[in-house]
């Protein structure tokens, strides 16, 4: 309520998030090793509770043996509770937290559908993994079952995903298994291309990927420019299941998306951000070209698109296609 009376306090707010994030990663960080699964199950367990919203924590089989978690939000406003569902899937290996500057204030306006995908640390695997679980066809192939045993149909939701989970969105719109009324997505991959240095290190056996993983982040540190970026990825990157992170890693770098998306005619918006230096910018541009519906949306930052400041913008994409 402070942050609507006085907007001014929002980007402070934002800052303290950040750093609160920052402190626990690295209190977290020294002894990981050590105690990565107990860390991996405390960071995975978290149900994020807002003002203005009631919460709910499912696990939802998609696939036979894979259970994924699924936070669902409803506003506690009469009005808002009949909005149209946002469908959200946020990118590889994203722990909640990242997100919770835009959600904090989304869940309020409308119901708010979270689905953590199979390769994070709070997807139940019922089964022996193997290259073919994290192929990214079949990790996209939960979402729709997930939806259909909650009774949600896609064509009457809106929905937005991140990088991987942008990649997800636009793979079910293509093959139309996952058509939703809207789509906006923020720097889909149309392909996973690992810097030169870390192919051969792909490779390496599973008792070496604690010290990569800190590597990885020693080297994403000086990469990034935004603050925001850097702590969200290294949270991510502690936070990840050893075995699926070096399995996927393996499996994604093989990933080309098919850039036929001649079949659709869903509206897709595009978010790209000009700071962004992790994610190919010109991904953005070849599929507002690729995709007929689509509009290219520059936005000034990554960070952005997890404030609430991007809600009007993405709502302003949802509200005006029809």
């Amino acid at each position: 309520m402070l942050i609507q009376i006085l907007p001014w306090i929002k980007p402070i707010h934002t800052y303290l998030h950040l750093k609160k994030v920052e402190t626990f990663v690295k209190k977290r960080e020294f002894g990981f090793s050590k105690r990565g699964n107990e860390m991996q199950s405390d960071l995975w367990l978290e149900i994020p509770e807002f003002d203005g919203a009631d919460v709910e924590q499912k696990w939802i089989e998609g696939n036979s043996g894979y259970n994924l978690r699924v936070l669902h939000w409803t506003p506690t406003n009469e009005d808002c509770k009949q909005a149209r569902t946002l469908v959200m899937i946020p990118g590889w290996n994203s722990v909640p937290d990242g997100w919770f500057p835009i959600l904090c204030e989304w869940v309020r306006q409308r119901p708010v559908v979270y689905i953590e995908t199979r390769e994070k640390g709070s997807c139940r695997i019922d089964k022996k993994i193997s290259k073919e679980s994290f192929q990214i066809q079949n990790i996209a192939s939960d979402l729709p079952i997930i939806l259909a045993k909650m009774g949600l149909d896609p064509s009457n939701c809106d929905a937005m995903g991140s990088s991987l989970g942008a990649t997800l969105l636009l793979e079910g719109l293509r093959e139309e298994t996952l058509v939703f009324r809207s789509l906006v997505v923020l720097s889909p991959n149309l392909s996973f291309v690992p810097p030169i240095w870390a192919r051969p290190l792909i490779h390496a056996p599973l008792f070496c990927y604690n010290a990569l993983v800190k590597f990885v982040i020693w080297y994403l540190d000086k990469r990034l420019k935004e603050e925001g970026q850097r702590i969200r990825y290294r949270r991510t990157l502690l936070a990840a299941p050893i075995d699926r992170l070096r399995i996927c890693s393996m499996v994604f770098r093989k990933y080309k998306m098919n850039l036929d998306f001649s079949k659709t005619d869903a509206p897709v918006g595009i978010l790209r951000a000009t700071s962004d230096t992790l994610h190919d910018h010109s991904d953005a541009g070849d599929l507002s070209k690729n995709i007929p519906n689509s509009k290219l949306i520059e936005i000034e930052s990554n960070q952005f698109a997890h404030e609430s400041a991007a809600i009007p913008v993405i709502e302003d994409f949802m509200n005006n296609i029809a």
